[in-house]
């Protein structure tokens, strides 16, 4: 078995800047603790990690050995990944807190956002159609009782090419500035079960629909709640599911305000669990393009962890 308290990150951790800790625990009071859970828990197949460097020079091919001679210990590199993730400290400063070479960080960093992105992608998020249900809070249950999933799109900065083509291609007029684009599922109860993959900018929110997925998930009889951007309907239709948009339409047994309130919660619930992903510090600044290969692969390990995070303590 690993042993925690001998490797350079248990040290590292105690000599570091409280504020920088507590922006890696994202409201986690005990970080050693819970750290060292996530560790344990990756740790069997971890150590047969092949660095990315390498599997691209072996291009296909797999390989049955690991690579060889690490600077720094596997649960150091995990640390590393997670301090230019949550945390949001550049490379050089990583590079500075454990005495090595920015390539060693960069390096490390690519090659745990692709195994934790293999790892948790492996991992089932959608729920089905008992689970929504048993889930469901009260309000949806009345207004929307077959609703299935709330999307929404959301984008992210990234530093801006020099190539003019693509600069088109990923620039956001509604952002007004050049961004990745994600499409994301959250379940009445909260919790994330969605996460497409990142697109360009100047994608459409119907573009982005169309070619993520989600449509592949959804069942006859569902409903799917979107903001009025959201021009979709033929798509659902096709699939045999109903697209909502608020606000809804109100039957006489139900106040306005009841409405109006159910409304606000579904729109409030979506942008609380997309701030919770981008609580993680590598969003606070713009994303540089040598990220470009592996931001992808971030996201969505930022977005599939927000569910372990607790509840959204929303009004029901």
């Amino acid at each position: 078995m690993y042993v925690f308290r001998s490797s350079r990150w248990s040290q590292k951790m105690h000599r570091m800047n409280p504020v920088i800790l507590r922006n890696m625990t994202t409201r986690h009071a005990h970080l050693p603790e819970v750290f060292q859970v996530f560790w344990e828990s990756v740790c069997p197949s971890a150590s047969n990690l092949v660095y990315w460097t390498k599997a691209q020079r072996m291009g296909q091919e797999g390989s049955p050995s690991p690579s060889p001679a690490r600077k720094v210990q596997l649960i150091d590199e995990l640390f590393m990944y997670s301090c230019r993730v949550a945390a949001g400290l550049r490379e050089q400063v990583i590079a500075d807190i454990f005495g090595v070479s920015v390539a060693t960080v960069s390096r490390a960093i690519i090659t745990w956002a692709n195994y934790l992105f293999f790892v948790l992608g492996s991992v089932p998020i959608w729920m089905s159609r008992q689970q929504i249900c048993f889930s469901m809070p009260e309000k949806y249950s009345l207004f929307c009782p077959n609703l299935r999933v709330i999307l929404d799109c959301t984008e992210i900065r990234c530093e801006s090419p020099t190539s003019l083509t693509l600069h088109s291609e990923i620039f956001s007029s509604y952002k007004s500035t050049t961004t990745f684009k994600g499409l994301v599922g959250v379940a009445p109860c909260g919790a994330m079960t969605f996460i497409s993959q990142l697109y360009t900018g100047s994608i459409s929110d119907k573009e982005i629909t169309k070619k993520s997925g989600i449509l592949d998930l959804l069942e006859p009889g569902d409903e799917v709640m979107a903001d009025k951007g959201f021009t979709i309907e033929d798509m659902l239709s096709s699939v045999g599911a109903r697209l909502i948009i608020p606000p809804f339409k109100r039957a006489k047994q139900f106040s306005k305000q009841d409405c109006d309130k159910t409304q606000a919660i579904a729109r409030i619930l979506v942008e609380r669990v997309i701030r919770r992903v981008k609580e993680n510090h590598i969003f606070d600044s713009v994303v540089p393009l040598t990220l470009s290969g592996s931001i992808n692969q971030i996201w969505h390990n930022c977005c599939f962890m927000i569910n372990y995070q607790g509840p959204m303590f929303l009004e029901q």
